[in-house]
């Protein structure tokens, strides 16, 4: 184990010696200029869609600093029917209508204080007056997780309030339903989307680079561009990969292929996904009937939903699936047998529902008009690289 890995490679945390700067799709500007420049404009809300773990509130961290941010979750509000009491208790605030505040002037000969008490209305007026005074700005995240009835509450909410000087960041996946930000009538005008594209290969390669030389290691290309690859475009997988090289319970003298596999499979280790795994695997209650099963060309057999979670953690790795793409990675996976299209889609549409009443953590993809789009690339990194 060499401990100077995880002072370099930081998957969980800001990553100041890693911190790669993206321009913004084909425009001359960064990620970080366009969310400076929405954050100025006052009366706008600023809101950040894009694909699960690209490092959208690594962004956010970068551009208004851990002091100024103030971090939330969709799911903090799914038992809280006061938004703003919710967001007080957040930054600490006595939710209480009267606040009292003391003023001391000093001189040479006397000191003097006076004692000013404000008196607010609500917890909303309370909310907004600490944050506007002290410069802070709500990133609420994963807005996708918060049901559509707090969705559309939350929206109401922001859109009476970033008027008078209240700053807010709203970050969300893309295909989840968005309806109460994007599409909703109140805020047109009052919406500044930065929409954050997947990593290329290249922008996650830089990462590689900045750490192994700052560990002053160097490193061949085609292994980089292999990290870089399982990755699956993201920043948080790339850092872990380069990190658990490291932490790799032996000495490792060289960087090989087959050090980078072990250092994938290391990666899974702790990852909570065996659950969602069984419970996909599984598949709807089957009333006491057996399912059929497949031969597999590598000699397995499987059911229709065990296969279907093969092909999705087949080569290459994709991060949006066409249900044509699928259906030849399911057939190929089968030895002298043909699964009908049908029988495929039905399978996808129960996976669907399985998925739909669970907790957040086991909606880790979404079939959605003909198309499988990941939203947990830490899940299909799991399922590439655990057996199952």
């Amino acid at each position: 184990m060499d401990r100077r890995y995880a002072k370099v490679f930081k998957p969980g945390a800001y990553p100041d010696l890693t911190y790669v700067t993206r321009m913004s799709g084909e425009t001359k500007y960064t990620y970080e200029d366009r969310l400076k420049q929405s954050l100025s404009i006052d009366g706008y809300l600023t809101y950040i869609v894009g694909p699960s773990k690209t490092g959208k509130t690594v962004l956010c961290e970068n551009v208004i600093g851990k002091e100024k941010m103030v971090p939330m979750s969709g799911n903090d509000f799914a038992k809280e029917n006061d938004f703003w009491a919710a967001v007080g208790k957040k930054v600490g605030l006595s939710m209480n209508a009267e606040v009292s505040r003391r003023n001391a002037d000093f001189s040479e000969s006397e000191e003097r204080s006076t004692e000013v008490r404000k008196n607010y209305l609500g917890n909303k007026d309370l909310v907004i007056d600490h944050f506007t005074e002290s410069g802070k700005v709500l990133v609420l995240d994963d807005f996708h997780y918060a049901s559509d009835k707090i969705q559309y509450d939350i929206a109401c909410q922001l859109k009476e309030v970033i008027r008078l000087g209240f700053k807010a960041i709203v970050i969300s996946l893309p295909y989840r339903s968005d309806d109460a930000i994007r599409l909703n009538p109140d805020l047109t005008g009052r919406i500044s989307i930065i929409e954050i594209e997947p990593w290329k290969q290249r922008e996650l390669e830089e990462i590689a680079r900045k750490g192994f030389c700052e560990l002053g290691i160097e490193l061949e290309a085609r292994l980089i561009e292999r990290m870089a690859l399982e990755s699956i475009n993201s920043p948080q997988l790339m850092q872990s990969i380069c990190l658990n090289i490291g932490l790799l319970p032996f000495d490792v003298e060289e960087i090989t292929d087959e050090v980078i596999m072990e250092s994938c499979r290391f990666t899974c280790n702790n990852f909570p996904y065996s659950d969602v795994v069984r419970v996909l695997k599984s598949g709807p209650p089957t009333r006491g009937q057996k399912r059929l099963t497949y031969e597999l060309q590598d000699g397995s057999r499987r059911d229709i939903y065990s296969i279907i979670l093969k092909a999705i953690a087949d080569n290459p790795p994709r991060v949006e699936i066409s249900f044509e793409h699928i259906s030849k990675r399911v057939q190929k996976n089968v030895k002298n047998q043909k699964i009908t299209a049908k029988k495929i889609r039905d399978t996808l549409k129960n996976l669907q529902k399985i998925m739909d009443e669970q907790i957040p953590l086991y909606q880790v993809f979404e079939w959605k008009d003909d198309m499988i789009h990941i939203l947990d690339a830490l899940f299909l990194f799991y399922i590439r690289w655990m057996p199952f």
